[in-house]
């Protein structure tokens, strides 16, 4: 919720889309709410339309996917974008 009031610039706003997801628990119930807002969260993905996307879809119910390392692995040589500054 917090991150939804905080994108709004106007506060009204921000409180109709919280209160938005709030309502969802009627159709989705609250644990799987709980769930999205989750990976809402995980993902920065934190609007109304995005979370009841991922319930709608079943997202929620989905395994979350594990932190991946990165592609390029650690090396002496390999120099980052900020050697090309």
């Amino acid at each position: 919720m917090e991150k939804i009031l905080a994108s709004q610039e106007y506060p009204e706003i921000g409180y109709k889309r919280a209160l938005g997801v709030i309502q969802l628990y009627r159709a989705y119930g609250s644990q799987r709410l709980n769930d999205a807002c989750k990976r809402a969260l995980d993902t920065d993905a934190c609007s109304y339309t995005r979370i009841k996307n991922i319930l709608k879809n079943n997202m929620d119910r989905m395994p979350q996917p594990e932190q991946s390392a990165p592609h390029i692995p650690f090396h002496d040589n390999i120099r980052g974008a900020s050697a090309y500054e």
